[in-house]
């Protein structure tokens, strides 16, 4: 594994990769609160394993890259009313800015295009970049995601209180790993989201740096962005709509309202999966990956795992 950090677009992106040097590059991107190392390590080493290149990075405003203080003027309950109503959000930047990080930090590794794969606000920023940037983007994975239409089927509170609503005071690793624990049981879906890796990844994050402002101005930077379909309509590289049956945050209606905006786009729906990365799909998240960016290659030509 090789990690940096990469000066783009007015801010630092910490970054790692694994897997070999000449690999097609696939640019995982992580959605909102979560620090890169939120993507399951057995997801990661499988796309390795299947001879790729690996690149995933902290978004701005979360672990260890440039972390932001900017002037808030709405409540995320008032940003939320005036999203719904058509009224203009302010924020301290918008997706649009992250997709700008996100080229520059291409640019700095040497890579003209890649595959992309994007969680939840990762996702959405994956889709723009396929509709504002198409040449950089050989295949979209879009997962737990949405077009951020103001009509979708809102979460469920409890859920959705997790990530905007008040914090508690959190002293000690131990203390946040419960916290942990506590929102992935309203966020999650029906299935068993392994124990060890959200101990793990819980404990990485906390000991990586926590910044719960930069949680609200990366809410405050999607809706501020507003909806994604005229973007999503340019969309021309194969594409696969990934989405849990039992999403209580971003529910299902949102991936497949991106999968029906995306033309030729590939939806498949998980069944038990919530807004997590239940241990048992790993295996067919990672098959899907694989199958979109196959996708991209003319009939009869090697696969990128070919050896």
């Amino acid at each position: 594994m090789e990690s940096g950090r990469i000066a783009t677009n007015g801010v630092e992106l910490c970054y790692d990769t694994r897997g070999p040097a000449d690999g097609e590059p696939v640019l995982f991107i992580m959605g909102l609160s979560a620090q890169m190392v939120f993507w399951p390590e057995p997801l990661l080493d499988d796309m390795a394993e299947r001879g790729y290149r690996v690149i995933r990075f902290d978004n701005r405003d979360i672990g260890r890259s440039t972390l932001l203080r900017e002037k808030i003027p709405h409540t995320p309950w008032a940003a939320m009313v005036r999203f719904l109503f058509g009224l203009p959000v302010h924020a301290p930047y918008t997706l649009y800015d992250m997709v700008a990080d996100t080229e520059g930090l291409l640019d700095e590794l040497g890579h003209d295009d890649v595959h992309v794969v994007g969680a939840s606000m990762g996702g959405m920023i994956g889709q723009l970049m396929g509709g504002t940037r198409p040449h950089r983007v050989r295949s979209l994975t879009s997962i737990m995601s949405s077009n951020n239409g103001r009509w979708l089927p809102p979460p469920k509170f409890s859920a959705l209180k997790t990530l905007v609503g008040p914090r508690e005071k959190i002293h000690t690793v131990e203390e946040y790993i419960a916290f942990g624990f506590d929102m992935m049981a309203r966020i999650g879906g029906e299935l068993e989201q392994g124990e060890d890796l959200l101990r793990e990844q819980f404990r990485q994050s906390w000991e990586r740096g926590m910044h719960p402002r930069g949680v609200l101005q990366q809410f405050m930077a999607i809706m501020a962005t507003g909806p994604l379909t005229p973007n999503l309509k340019q969309i021309r590289t194969p594409t696969t709509v990934i989405h849990g049956s039992a999403d209580p945050l971003i529910r299902p209606a949102g991936g497949r309202a991106s999968a029906r905006h995306i033309p030729g786009a590939r939806l498949e729906v998980l069944e038990g999966m919530g807004h997590d990365f239940p241990r048992s799909l790993l295996p067919r998240i990672g098959e899907l990956i694989h199958e979109t960016a196959e996708r991209t290659r003319p009939p009869g030509t090697a696969s990128a795992t070919a050896t």
